[in-house]
């Protein structure tokens, strides 16, 4: 069966998803994933300016790279003990771990974000996200009605009409 419908149908409204602003703190970004939005269901927060347009999108892998320590992040190829294996720089990080973290919560949003995909009308067909999403490395595209938006379409929302399709249990209506 085809698939059908429009991003409308599939969309994740943004009251409902997560989202803050290149220039806060990503202290921000952890406490909103922790006490308003559960982490499994989001690997991904879009990220404003105070425009309120969609600038970009902060993934759970780019968090979790904020948090290591310089010496993680462009280990030498060779350095004294370590044998050659960056590795083992991270057995040393375990040390001064809790300081790495507290200096991540006060960098910008804005540092460590990716560019997000051009925003798409909610009257949009379903294959035009699916072939966005197919053809680009994003996970998500922003939804946009009246120059404001209003949602988002998430990739993992699109593999199951995608799945349901390939399955014969048709797509969306």
């Amino acid at each position: 069966m085809p698939i059908s419908g429009t991003v409308r149908e599939l969309m994740t409204p943004l009251a409902d998803f997560p989202h803050v602003y290149a220039d806060q703190p990503l202290r921000d970004v952890f406490a909103l994933l922790s006490n308003r939005y559960e982490i499994e269901r989001f690997r991904t927060v879009l990220v404003f300016d105070r425009a309120e347009r969609p600038v970009g999108r902060l993934t759970l892998h780019r968090l979790l790279q904020a948090v290591l320590p310089d010496y993680l992040t462009g280990a030498p190829a060779h350095y004294e003990g370590g044998g050659g294996d960056p590795e083992s720089l991270a057995l040393l990080w375990q040390e001064d771990s809790e300081e790495s973290c507290r200096k991540a919560a006060t960098q910008k949003v804005g540092e460590h974000m990716l560019p997000i995909a051009p925003a798409l009308s909610p009257d949009a067909p379903l294959t035009l996200a699916l072939y966005r999403l197919a053809k680009a490395d994003y996970n998500l595209i922003p939804v946009a009605e009246g120059g404001r938006t209003i949602g988002v379409v998430r990739i993992v929302d699109l593999l199951g009409e995608v799945a349901a399709a390939v399955l014969g249990e048709g797509g969306a209506a």
